[in-house]
Parts: structure tokens; sequence; C-alpha cells
């Protein structure tokens, strides 16, 4: 009987554990399905595809192709060429004092143009003002509250082509600047804590989008987006596929 019990009882342990290590993830953008699915409506969707041409992990990600044709101005704006994958979680997930533990991977095929992209940004729903966001310019990576003029930090090489980038950050929202904060890791390398009001109100739905928007240029330009995810825990973010980070599309 003891023999019996014994295999059993570690069975469940084991079942108890699998599950476990998934309690921590909230959602994910892995693309997995097979297509959009697991995002909310995008920006532009006729420049967004799945493609199995090249992953973080897994079979699939998310490509956004952009062009300067006129079909991918937001309402005719020159300013606003764009296409975007879209997540928000439900309401009352970034109200006042709440905190969010978000991750994303991007890889550039080619080497963008030296004029400012917006990679991805979080936006208030309703009022539509963006908080906080990161950029790319030719191969840099930057990250700036949206109402600063400054960015907050830049990594030359931090959108450097043909290999996969990972950035992942903890957001404790806030209306208070002193108490509002954004922390950063850019591939496993921690990139500080800043304080800033990142909700516009108390009660602020929070979303991101993430993809290329730029000023209207003739350049086509392609990302890839994959393995984006939210979890309830720092440990879980930054643990999560951190060996992937740097993998290229041979590997």
């Amino acid at each position: 009987m003891t023999f019996l019990i014994r295999p059993i009882v570690a069975g469940i342990a084991l079942i108890f554990i699998n599950v476990n290590s998934y309690a921590s993830i909230l959602w994910q953008g892995d693309f997995e399905t097979g297509d959009m699915s697991q995002w909310n409506s995008p920006i532009n969707p006729n420049g967004l595809v799945v493609t199995t041409e090249c992953a973080f992990d897994g079979k699939h990600a998310g490509k956004v192709r952009l062009t300067g044709d006129d079909s991918f101005l937001w309402f005719g704006n020159k300013d606003l060429n764009r296409s975007e994958f879209h997540h928000r979680r439900p309401a009352g997930n970034t109200h006042e004092g709440k905190d969010t533990f978000f991750a994303f991977s991007f890889y550039l095929p080619k080497k963008f143009s030296e004029h400012k992209h917006e990679l991805g940004y979080w936006e208030s729903d309703k009022t539509w003002q963006q908080m906080l966001r990161f950029n790319i310019t030719g191969t840099e990576l930057s990250f700036q509250e949206t109402a600063a003029k400054e960015v907050l930090w830049k990594l030359p090489e931090g959108a450097a082509p043909g290999q996969w980038h990972r950035i992942a950050l903890h957001i404790q929202w806030s209306a208070n600047p002193q108490v509002g904060s954004t922390e950063v890791w850019v591939n496993g390398k921690h990139m500080g804590k800043h304080h800033f009001q990142n909700l516009p109100s108390e009660d602020a739905l929070m979303f991101t989008q993430i993809g290329i928007l730029r000023a209207q240029e003739k350049a086509v330009e392609e990302i890839l987006i994959d393995g984006a995810l939210e979890t309830d825990n720092l440990t879980e973010l930054l643990e999560r596929n951190k060996h992937l980070v740097g993998k290229t599309c041979k590997d």
C-alpha cells in the first residue's frame, strides 16, 4: 500500500507545482494561439500579422509592417503614422496605488530611421493622455515621462537590429508625483526607478500599445513583438524567459 500511495502523492504534488508556477501569470500576449485573440482591438490592424518567420519563444510572433501610405495615418494626422498591438486589463487594475508588472520582447530585422519612433507607451482610457513611453531612434532606445522634454535614460544599442530585446517594467500607479513610480529593466539590466505622476486621475484605466508610431515618412519599417505578459510579482516578471534575451532568428 505504501508503494502505491507514494507515486500518487508525488503525482499530486507535481501537478500542484506545475499549476502553481503559472498562477502568477495574469495575461499573456505570445501569439501562440496563431492569431491576435490574446490582444484587444489593435490600431490600424492592416499593418499587423502573426508570423512564424522569427519568434522570441514558441513558434509565433506578432509582426508590425508600417509604410508611409495615408491609410496608416490616424485620422489623417501626418504625425501619427502608426500600427500597434493594444492591451488593457479590466477597470480597477491601474487605479491609485495599484501595481503593474509587465514585459515584452521586440526584434528589428533592420535598423529604424534616425527619426523618433514610439515603441510602446501607457495611455489613459477616455482622456487619451499618454503618461510614459519608450522611443527608438536608429538603434537607440530611450525612456521618458511623456510630459517631460528630456528622456530619463537612453541606450545607444538598446534597439540594435538582428536580436531579441526584452523590456520589463514595474509601475506603481499614482496621480501623486511623489508616489507614482516606474522601474525598468532592459535585457536584464536595471535602468533605475523613477518617480513621477503616471496616472492622470486616481481612477484612470491605463492601457498599453506596442508597435510603431512615428511621423509620416516613406520608409517601410518592420518590428516583431513577442513574449508579452503581465504577472503579479517582480520575480516571475524578471525570471521568465530571461535566457532568450539576445536570441537571433538564426538560433
